[in-house]
């Protein structure tokens, strides 16, 4: 196992690193018991002889004044003899050189002469034998005391010089000794580590040099297997692990393969243009009507510079693009006729919510075109046909109203007179049916002039005052502070808020409240809401409450239901649009947005 082998590996190094210590754990121990015997005992007897030198000196001159006084009863002072004695009795007991033990008895002998001629000096006596037997007997030996001392003393100190360079000798010795241990651990170190590279570190690089090679995708270099110890194991994993995934590699490649193919042939059925782009607003993948609009219009290689620019705001926000007016809708002329085109472009997300791209789709809505250009065009023909003739008959009730013509009785007026409203009113139908296809055709010409919005509130509520009177409404109108003017025509954006004012005010419960409002929005555009306390629309017709000709169903529709088609259409030509917010029993809310210092 490696274990074991990181082990065996390791074993030298622990084995001489105990021998190491234990030999210096025992070579400082006997170093230390050594040097403190040696040197302590040594300068011990150093210290001894050298006080009983100090003794030996004052006894001398002690001596010299009981030899030289004329008292004949002078006493010899026992302070100094009884500390030469006590270094004495130290140094007899104390022998740690050859030759010391001789010295301390002949020190004995002398000092024990010495001591009995000092007791003669001071017994009673004259001076001259006093004089005699110091210079005769004292002197000389108080001299060769002096002269053991001394050999004492250089005894010792031999010693000790002795002693130091034995430690030295053993510390010289030591350091060889350390050195050929280096010596040796570096040798056993140098072979552990070639083995180690050769038993470990080789199949590691060998998995380390194959991991790479899989990295790059080259997954058919196996590892050998070595051994059976983990690094074996670790090699049979590796090898099981490549395996694994080159077989996932060459499933994953066929499915991809099948995946791209069925997308490919997906794309393909569709007839209208798809171009899918990538986070940098370029086509990584079109189908072949895409293909051949790129040919048609000799594009290199990039969408035409408004779809591009539309592709690049949509990556940008993170937000679908979905038109659902004719409004966006783009036209080209490929293979010498027109195209119109209407783009929808979808957001791509990962599982991640992470954008990594866009898809533009291309709906060829040329025929729903010219279909709704054929219908426009028949609609204004037929109200311009139409409205020849009514105004004639218009003309005709007139006349026989006011009874130019003869008298007319009671029930042949009001005949007339009902003839005339509907008249009337089928003029209004025909002339909203006329403005509604210049709307849509483009053709109406918008004379414009920058107003404040208040101002635009203002006169609108005027025109209404009346029928909101009749019914007792309240009308409540203010604008926000600080509000840029717009860019309208009074006369046609007039038409609007008289609109949504009139079906407000027909919706809302006598003695109710209608309120408009101008304000800022969150992107600096300027919007106009009227709201009603009426019994409000239903969810599902929001979506269908600005199409021409259509009424939410309820008691009694009144109105052709033109008047929002009409006002939408005028909303967008102004570049803004209206929409609704409501609910059933809560009321209706219609807004008119519209964006400042738009000129055109």
């Amino acid at each position: 196992m490696l274990r074991t082998r990181l082990l065996l590996y390791l074993l030298p190094f622990v084995v001489l690193l105990l021998a190491t210590g234990v030999y210096a754990i025992v070579l400082f121990s006997r170093l230390a018991a050594s040097v403190d015997t040696a040197v302590a005992e040594h300068y011990r007897s150093v210290v001894a002889a050298q006080e009983m030198g100090l003794a030996l000196a004052g006894i001398d001159r002690d001596a010299w004044t009981i030899a030289t006084t004329r008292s004949p009863d002078g006493k010899f002072p026992a302070e100094r003899l009884r500390r030469f004695e006590q270094n004495l009795a130290f140094q007899l007991q104390s022998v740690s050189s050859p030759g010391e033990q001789e010295l301390n008895r002949q020190l004995a002998a002398n000092y024990e002469a010495l001591r009995q001629d000092l007791a003669r000096l001071a017994s009673p006596g004259s001076t001259g034998d006093k004089h005699q037997l110091y210079d005769e007997e004292i002197v000389p030996r108080g001299l060769q005391i002096k002269v053991l001392l001394d050999k004492i003393l250089n005894l010792n100190q031999k010693a000790i010089l002795a002693t130091s360079q034995h430690v030295q000798a053993i510390t010289r010795e030591a350091t060889r000794l350390m050195i050929a241990g280096m010596v040796i651990v570096l040798l056993i170190s140098t072979y552990v580590a070639f083995e180690f590279s050769r038993g470990v570190l080789r199949p590691i690089q060998m998995v380390t040099s194959a991991t790479r090679e899989l990295a790059d995708g080259r997954l058919s270099q196996p590892v050998p297997v070595l051994s059976r110890d983990e690094l074996g194991e670790l090699a049979r994993a590796f090898n099981k692990m490549a395996a694994q995934l080159q077989e996932y590699r060459q499933s994953t490649s066929a499915e991809l393969v099948r995946v791209h193919r069925t997308m490919e042939a997906t794309l393909a059925s569709f007839p209208d243009p798809i171009f899918v782009l990538n986070q940098d607003s370029q086509i990584e993948l079109k189908n072949p009507a895409a293909e051949g609009l790129m040919s048609g219009l000799r594009l290199n290689g990039q969408l035409p510079a408004r779809l591009q620019a539309t592709a690049q705001k949509t990556l940008a926000s993170g937000e679908h693009f979905l038109p659902n007016s004719f409004n966006e809708v783009v036209c080209y002329r490929v293979g010498g006729a027109d195209k119109y085109f209407l783009p929808r472009i979808l957001t791509m997300r990962d599982k991640r919510d992470v954008l990594f791209g866009v898809a533009v789709v291309l709906y060829d809505v040329t025929r729903f075109r010219l279909l709704d250009a054929a219908k426009s065009d028949l609609v204004a023909t037929v109200s311009h046909e139409l409205k020849t003739p009514l105004t004639s008959v218009r003309m005709a009730l007139h006349i026989l109203l006011e009874n130019t013509v003869g008298t007319l009785n009671p029930r042949q007026e009001e005949l007339l007179q009902a003839a005339r409203v509907d008249c009337e009113r089928l003029l209004r139908i025909l002339n909203d049916l006329l403005d509604l296809a210049r709307l849509e055709g483009g053709n109406a010409e918008l004379h414009r002039e920058q107003v404040a919005p208040l101002d635009l509130l203002t006169v609108a509520v005027a025109e209404v005052s009346d029928k909101a009177a009749a019914k007792a409404l309240k009308l409540d109108y203010a604008a926000a502070p600080d509000l840029a003017p717009v860019w309208v025509d009074r006369q046609r954006i007039r038409h609007v808020f008289t609109n949504l004012l009139t079906n407000a005010i027909k919706h809302s419960p006598v003695g109710g409240k209608v309120q408009l409002r101008a304000e800022r929005t969150a992107d600096h555009a300027i919007q106009f809401s009227v709201a009603d306390e009426g019994p409000g629309i239903p969810e599902e017709y929001h979506s269908r409450i600005f199409e021409r000709f259509f009424r939410v169903p309820g008691p009694a529709p009144k109105g052709a239901g033109l008047g929002l088609s009409i006002a939408k259409e005028i909303a967008v030509a102004h570049g803004g649009w209206l929409g609704v917010r409501s609910a059933p029993g809560h009321g209706a809310i219609f807004y008119l947005v519209l964006r400042p210092g738009e000129a055109g």
